[in-house]
């Protein structure tokens, strides 16, 4: 059975040539955010991105 994959080991960024490709060496991580949580970095595209990042917990404090 496979396993699902994880934010930081793939690239969200649709128009990077690795977007979605796992174990290819191109997400490093990046420091936290101001509220702890892990930043990645993908180093084909320069796209930043944290652990939330395509989660329902993305972004709610900035929501009405």
């Amino acid at each position: 059975m496979s396993e699902l994959a994880e934010v930081g080991d793939f690239c969200p960024n649709d128009s990077c040539p690795d977007a979605g490709k796992t174990d290819e060496g191109n997400i490093v991580k990046y420091g936290t955010t101001a509220k702890g949580l892990q930043r990645y970095r993908c180093k084909t595209c320069g796209k930043t991105f944290s652990e939330n990042t395509g989660t329902i917990f993305y972004g709610p404090a900035h929501r009405g």
